[in-house]
């Protein structure tokens, strides 16, 4: 890799791409040279739509630099000449402009789900549009990066995990490979997750008056990560042996996932934990920890790392998992960095620690 990537970032307003341009303008091999809003975006300001300085879109962004965020143009993108986009933009937007992206030579690393389920076929079910773009989405790279290394090196189009299945498929699928777990009893997966995983746009479940001093389930058995945790740990959606429960927390960030499922008679923590070892072993933003600490939600607050705990009922068999990432970071924004790091050939955590 010859000098420093160019890099732009679709979705620039958004909390995701909020936390992506601070990694980029701190990476000592790219260089942040684009950052545009989406076509729903600029439909919204029809009336004004205007270019406008990250640092007024992003305060927090005031003195790193002086880019301004632009409404999406492709002809302008394409002009910067970027080797590295992403796409931090809603999913059928990504669906719809991935395929010219990826003709024009670029590494796309897109954070929404457009890219993420293998089967076309359940797109209009969970994510309310047609697929029509079946050679992408064959082509893509699911990037739950400690599980798929090996593919990432030279990818063009990365499908970065949702943060909901991140914080459970890097608990339990290592588990599930190396036959720890009995099927004969569903995994429950009870996540918990702060408000910005909703996205910018306030609604009227999202708003403060309605978050504040409350908590509560939402979207059960419909939620659209469901069939994306399925995939990951190699379940069939129709078998029952998944169930996915969603929580809102009155939080800014982060999740909170507390897995519940039975081990094969004779296994026991020190099986679990061996299997968790041998995998992470070389993964450093996964941490585990012991069985007197479990994951907290403000270990993992404006971090990277994807931390695990459990506990194990020796008398039932029965195991508790409990995870904790930043579902702007190691859900979002940090592993679409791993992602991108590993297929541009650089180590992982570069830019992020």
């Amino acid at each position: 890799m010859g000098g420093r990537v160019r890099v732009v970032v679709a979705g620039a307003t958004g909390y995701s791409g909020r936390e992506l341009i601070r990694i980029v303008l701190s990476h000592r091999a790219w260089e942040l040279v684009g950052a545009f809003s989406s076509r729903v975006e600029e439909g919204r300001a029809a009336a004004g739509a205007r270019e406008r300085s990250l640092s007024e879109v992003h305060p927090e962004l005031s003195g790193l630099t002086r880019m301004v965020c632009q409404p999406f143009d492709e002809a302008v993108l394409a002009a910067l000449d970027p080797g590295l986009i992403f796409l931090a933009t809603p999913n059928e937007f990504s669906h719809e402009v991935v395929p010219s992206l990826l003709a024009s030579g670029a590494t796309v690393v897109d954070l929404s789900g457009a890219y993420r389920l293998r089967e076309s076929a359940l797109y209009p079910s969970y994510y309310g549009f047609e697929h029509v773009h079946p050679e992408p989405l064959s082509q893509a790279v699911y990037g739950m990066t400690e599980l798929v290394r090996d593919q990432l090196p030279g990818a063009k189009l990365i499908a970065n995990p949702g943060c909901y299945p991140t914080s459970i498929i890097l608990a339990v699928a290592p588990l599930l490979e190396a036959g720890l777990v009995e099927l004969s009893q569903p995994i429950i997966c009870d996540s918990k997750s702060g408000v910005t995983g909703a996205g910018k746009a306030a609604t009227s479940t999202t708003h403060f008056v309605e978050v504040n001093e409350s908590f509560r389930a939402y979207n059960l058995f419909r939620h659209r990560h469901t069939p994306e945790i399925a995939q990951g740990l190699g379940i069939a959606l129709e078998s029952g042996q998944l169930i996915f429960t969603p929580h809102l927390l009155p939080i800014n960030r982060g999740i909170l996932s507390t897995i519940y499922l039975k081990l094969r008679p004779g296994i026991g923590r020190a099986d679990l934990v061996a299997r968790w070892e041998a995998t992470y072993r070389d993964s450093p933003l996964v941490r585990l920890f012991p069985e007197t600490q479990l994951p907290e939600i403000k270990f993992v607050a404006g971090q990277p790392y994807c931390d695990l705990g459990a506990t194990v009922d020796a008398r039932s068999g029965q195991a508790i998992l409990v995870t904790a990432i930043d579902n702007l970071l190691k859900g979002a924004a940090s592993q679409a960095v791993q992602n991108a790091n590993l297929a541009l050939g650089l180590p992982e955590e570069e830019g992020l620690r």
